[in-house]
């Protein structure tokens, strides 16, 4: 109590640094101090919240960034605790020789230390994926038609004219290269039913730098976004970075639930969905809850962001229409990347926009990074342009439909006491659901001890309890590593029932 006093005491709400960002700093300097000892349960979030008189987004927020920097460990069910092993501090460094003119000017402490809301991004964003056993949402870039493109490369450079070889060698257009643009306004109206112009689509470094300037851009500090709970960890981060406020939004077997998040922020400036495909659990908004929540966003004056990462990949029924085709105001933002469908290393993506908000984005492209490679723009358009992206698309989806079926059938042969898995209709990976006294968080980390990687749902959850669901990817492994992937999850089970890997309340 006394500590909870002194973080009351210190929190200055008149202060330019935001709330979350200062009782971060607090945490830090009590527990680097050994105020608040390893192993050392914290007050629940909402508990704390309400003893420091500061919303429970403000703490969840502080949480997060601890969290991801290995100060705080949670446990499902149990709390949050200090962790136990500390990451390593910097040594003291002797202080700089500081200009008097600058010193004068004030101001030092924030215009030379790190905007934490950006630097502290979630670890799940920072670390490199590997294309390991059982990777989600990673293609099959081994099964990439590398000899065509190169093809398709080499007669792009030979026929450059000299005289015009500007267009791809010189300046890029902030927009994106116009012939991809044509390109992918075709692609979206045959797959998606979108209706829209090359006008409307502007070209980014994939999905991810889109939503981040759409924040930038629709989000002024204090505004509460709409985030799916479990949900996209880059949304969480980006509208943190804008300086507005996460509200994490409950899904079930419909997708979003609207009227949860016009109980939580009635007045939330966007929303972000995945509806093709919820990431992580997979569903599909349905199409009443896509009507709901186009008319929420009409009356609340709300955008509303649409990530269709990885609907080419679908082996059952039809997709319902996009939000985008279903929006008749210009509210919808409607997201895709090419990672999915060629190769991540790529880093091409697109957003199909409303016309009032075109200018703005090309805009702000400009500002950030100018525009992407125009030689890896010309290449892919040349890429759909002769047939090439619809023939590979159907091609992976035939192997991926495959790869799914094995990898259900091995884990219904050798790991049916641990697990259950069902099929997904689109995508890259599938969800299984771990018996009882099984945490994901701890089996995620026993596998990566053994070199695969598991993404735990509980990894992606601000408050679902979801600790025991996991994410098995198929699409990039053929049947030699994902039976290799299978019998090192049969010892870790094994392991785990003779109690030599820690159980979920072991520590």
């Amino acid at each position: 109590m006394r500590l909870l006093d002194s973080l009351a005491l210190d929190i200055d709400r008149v202060a330019d640094a935001p709330l979350h960002r200062q009782l971060y700093r607090r945490l830090v300097e009590e527990i680097t101090a050994g105020s608040l000892r390893p192993g050392e349960k914290l007050p629940s979030t909402r508990d704390f919240a309400g003893l420091l008189g500061v919303s429970r987004n403000t703490v969840l927020l502080a949480f997060d960034h601890l969290i991801s920097e290995g100060y705080l460990q949670p446990m499902t069910g149990s709390g949050t605790y200090v962790a136990r092993d500390l990451p390593e501090q910097l040594p003291a460094k002797a202080p700089a020789r500081i200009n008097p003119a600058i010193e004068a000017a004030g101001h030092l402490s924030r215009s030379l230390a790190p905007d934490t809301a950006i630097t502290h991004a979630p670890s799940t964003l920072r670390h490199m994926r590997r294309p390991v056993p059982f990777r989600a949402n990673f293609p099959a870039v081994d099964m990439f038609p590398v000899r065509q493109w190169a093809s398709l490369a080499a007669n792009l450079y030979r026929e450059l004219d000299p005289g015009a070889a500007g267009e791809l060698l010189g300046e890029g257009d902030p927009q994106g290269y116009e012939p991809l643009r044509i390109a992918i306004a075709e692609h979206v109206a045959l797959s998606r039913g979108l209706t829209c112009t090359p006008r409307n689509i502007v070209i980014f470094a994939g999905a991810q730098h889109a939503v981040d300037l759409a924040c930038r851009i629709l989000l002024t500090p204090g505004e509460h976004v709409w985030c799916e709970d479990p949900g996209y960890d880059g949304i969480y981060a980006s509208a943190t970075a804008a300086g507005a406020i996460p509200v994490a939004v409950p899904v079930d077997g419909e997708g979003i639930e609207v009227e949860q998040g016009i109980a939580r922020a009635p007045d939330a400036r966007l929303v972000y969905v995945s509806p093709s495909k919820q990431f992580p659990l997979g569903m599909e908004l349905s199409l009443e809850r896509r009507h709901a929540l186009l008319q929420w966003a009409s009356a609340a004056g709300a955008w509303v962001l649409e990530d269709d990462y990885d609907t080419e990949f679908r082996y059952a029924g039809r997709p319902m229409p996009a939000l985008h085709a279903l929006d008749r105001e210009g509210r919808v933002l409607y997201f895709g990347t090419f990672s999915k469908m060629l190769f991540p290393g790529l880093r091409l993506g697109f957003a199909v926009l409303p016309d009032a908000l075109v200018e703005a984005f090309v805009s702000a492209r400009a500002i950030v990074g100018r525009y992407s490679p125009m030689l890896e723009q010309a290449l892919v358009a040349r890429f759909m342009e002769d047939g090439h992206l619809a023939t590979h698309v159907r091609r992976m989806r035939r192997l991926y439909a495959r790869r799914q079926d094995y990898l259900l059938q091995a884990i219904e042969r050798r790991l049916s006491g641990w697990m259950t898995a069902a099929p997904t209709n689109t995508g890259m990976e599938i969800i299984a659901s771990l018996a009882e006294g099984l945490s994901g968080r701890l089996v995620a980390e026993a596998a990566a001890r053994r070199g695969l990687e598991i993404l735990p749902i509980a990894a992606l959850a601000r408050e679902a309890e979801v600790d025991h669901l996991i994410t098995l990817g198929f699409s990039a492994f053929g049947e030699a590593q994902m039976d290799e992937g299978i019998d090192i999850l049969h010892d870790i089970f094994v392991a785990m029932e003779r109690g030599d890997t820690p159980m979920p309340n072991a520590g």
